[in-house]
């Protein structure tokens, strides 16, 4: 979810393995964007960081809060890697590796063929930090060097992050 400015908020929705539709939803007006999502219909998972905790709180409103999950990239994770040998340094690098371990062959995963999505995706550094654990580039650190925020992969990853709502007809993350 993004504020006035160059970030933007991204939508992913996702029916089973399919991100079937990438939406931007606007200006930054927190209020508009929750009431635009809740007309979708879906559950939704939101970064509830900064401006995103007043859309997720609105969406909770509109919703009810067993449809709305938030997101805390800083939060710690117990979560391993698929070798069950590393670890990771916050949530936001799990759900990062996850996608790529979900993308990894044979993957079911489908995504839209949208050359910014892809430019997101591949972009991020990822590095062995002490204690066997995996840390990925610091948003600010991406901003610099790709000139821009990786608002639709986040998206994405937070669409598949495994321990978002999970709805019988779909679902979406912002």
């Amino acid at each position: 979810v993004a504020d006035e400015g160059a970030d933007e908020t991204v939508a992913a929705l996702r029916n089973g393995d399919v991100i079937v539709e990438m939406r931007r939803l606007g200006d930054g007006d927190t209020m508009l964007t929750a009431e635009r999502v809740a007309l979708l219909g879906c559950e939704v998972i939101v970064d509830s960081i900064g401006v995103g905790a007043g859309v997720l709180a609105r969406l909770r409103q509109l919703l009810g809060a067993g449809r709305v999950s938030g997101f805390v990239a800083s939060e710690r994770t117990d979560r391993k890697d698929r070798t069950g040998e590393f670890g990771f340094i916050n949530r936001r690098a799990a759900a990062w590796w996850n996608m790529r371990e979900l993308l990894e062959p044979p993957s079911e995963i489908c995504l839209p063929d949208d050359p910014m999505l892809l430019g997101d995706l591949t972009a991020p550094r990822w590095r062995e930090v002490s204690g066997g654990k995996i840390g990925i580039e610091a948003k600010d650190e991406l901003r610099k060097r790709l000139g821009r925020s990786t608002d639709h992969a986040d998206a994405v990853i937070q669409a598949f992050w495994d321990e978002g709502p999970r709805g019988v007809e779909g679902w979406m993350a912002l």
